[in-house]
């Protein structure tokens, strides 16, 4: 293997990849990732792994980088960024950490389809990701879990970030937001949810949620009279199809604020000034 120094003249960085965080490294104008955490990240044997990336360094481009981390400059077994995916290709599932083990079989199920398609059709299309109105059914059941459970929005979809491996639901495909419905489903089911509610209705503080919920309805209010006044005749002075577009969402945000604002308020008894 080649070996590469990067002290000062090299930029490293941390970022997802499939869920998982990874170093990248900047070395003559090349991205490359430090694999011992890819590795340890999924729960492989770093040792045997270091032999088979040593036995097969000029297919997978492995080269030593010295790395910056808090323990000081660090010496790093790396490959190309854009070799990962094949690496990951290559990996047997059962071997990998249990809780990721789904995720890898679905990656190397795409890759299958991808390499099938370039191949066969000239081209490989990467499946799209949704829309606000495909995650609705989603969103659905994450608000009946928080409802009945009294969990927070970010426990819940933070199950589905580490399940699919994505940060946010935005990233998951058509198919994939039908299954986290599954997923979540299926953990109510299992009972996975009873004994984690850890805001006991008694001490729910409906006046500040209340005081908030008007709060954002002004706040809405206000965009919205901005919106009407500045920013739709701009739009429709281009034909924007967005100008349609936005002033639907916001009027049905608006309106759903002024729902929920009205049943608090109706709870403690409250009316609504002016």
């Amino acid at each position: 293997m080649s070996s590469i120094s990067i002290i000062e003249a090299v930029n490293t960085t941390s970022l997802t990849f499939q869920g998982q965080q990874i170093i990248t490294a900047m070395a003559a104008g090349v991205a490359y990732v430090a694999m011992k955490p890819v590795v340890e990240g999924i729960g492989l044997d770093w040792a045997s792994q270091f032999v088979k990336l040593k036995k097969q360094g000029e297919k997978f481009g492995c080269c030593d980088i010295t790395i910056p981390s808090l323990g000081g400059l660090q010496k790093m077994i790396c490959i190309p960024l854009k070799k990962l995916n094949g690496w990951l290709f290559s990996i047997n599932p059962a071997k990998v950490r249990d809780d990721i083990r789904d995720r890898l079989v679905r990656y190397q199920e795409e890759c299958f389809t991808a390499l099938h398609d370039y191949w066969n059709k000239g081209f490989a299309i990467r499946p799209t990701e949704t829309t606000a109105d495909d995650r609705t059914p989603l969103r659905g059941i994450v608000n009946r879990i928080i409802g009945k459970y009294g969990l927070t929005y970010q426990a819940v979809y933070k199950l589905v970030h580490k399940e699919f491996g994505v940060e946010h639901i935005n990233e998951l495909s058509p198919k994939q937001t039908s299954e986290a419905i599954e997923y979540l489903a299926g953990k109510v089911i299992e009972g996975e949810f009873l004994g984690k509610n850890t805001t006991p209705a008694s001490k729910f503080d409906f006046k500040l949620y209340a005081d908030n919920a008007n709060a954002a309805c002004c706040l809405l209010e206000q965009l919205c009279e901005i919106y009407g006044k500045e920013v739709d005749p701009a739009l429709r002075l281009l034909e924007s199809p967005a100008a349609t577009k936005m002033i639907g969402r916001l009027s049905s945000a608006l309106a759903i604020s002024q729902c929920i604002r009205g049943a608090l308020y109706r709870n403690q008894g409250m009316k609504l000034s002016g």
